[in-house]
């Protein structure tokens, strides 16, 4: 099942996607650190992938070809959509227009970019083929860069963006996080990724958002974000 969609009832909706879609202004370094390095237990969350050719991996094969059959229109418009900030807007819809869209979206953002960097490394050191690399009669749909596969990046991303999102904005966590889990399970649907590569991004993203938010600087961020902490004084 799709997530919800979104109707925009309200003009301010094109505001907000123009400021989360801005590039920020030049500013200083980011000393902050969201993720501190070895913070995650990787080695228990991570396990081998199986092998390709092994039985394990043929079933995992099997349901790629399984969805590729079965996947409808709407499904294909839902996976080729970009993960980002703006994904998750329609969601929080006026709610946005109540804090700091640009202080939010340099926090998230700067979230992320550290747990791109976590990741790639696993990513790197498992080196796994994506599906349509392994067998020509898949056909991907969407972002199909023939990059190592496992675990799946996207399941991982959305994962925090959703967790992190719903610590500014406790009351949309449940509809964030079903969002979150519907983009992991269309990178299957897509062709791009194996059912484990989703399930073991998804637990590895939430044990990312797990450690980001009881970070001290992403506590103060958020204060920053919803207005209920003065803005660091900067020296000229």
């Amino acid at each position: 099942m799709m997530s919800r969609r979104f109707a925009p009832q309200f003009p301010f909706l094109v505001l907000v996607l123009v400021i989360l879609a801005a590039p920020l202004q030049a500013r200083e370094a980011d000393v902050r650190r969201f993720l501190p390095v070895g913070s995650v237990d990787v080695a228990r969350l991570v396990p081998s992938p199986p092998a390709v050719g092994s039985a394990d991996f043929e079933e995992e094969m099997a349901v790629v070809f399984w969805l590729q059959r079965t996947r409808t229109s709407e499904q294909v418009e839902f996976v080729r959509k970009t993960l980002d900030v703006q994904r998750f807007a329609p969601l929080l819809g006026e709610a946005l227009l109540t804090v700091d869209g640009l202080e939010l979206k340099h926090t998230i953002d700067s979230a992320i970019d550290e747990v791109r960097a976590e990741y790639d490394a696993i990513k790197a050191d498992y080196d796994l083929p994506r599906p349509f690399v392994v067998n020509q009669d898949v056909h991907p749909v969407g972002d199909a860069r023939p990059v190592a596969s496992y675990p799946s990046g996207h399941a991982i991303r959305a994962i925090v963006y959703a967790r992190l999102l719903g610590a500014i904005f406790p009351d949309r966590q449940d509809a964030l996080l079903h969002l979150a889990h519907q983009i992991g399970y269309g990178r299957v649907i897509a062709g791009v990724h194996y059912p484990a590569d989703v399930l073991v991004g998804q637990r590895l993203g939430s044990a990312y958002a797990d450690i980001i938010v009881t970070q001290p600087a992403f506590r103060n961020a958020v204060e920053l974000i919803r207005g209920t902490r003065p803005p660091m004084r900067r020296e000229p």
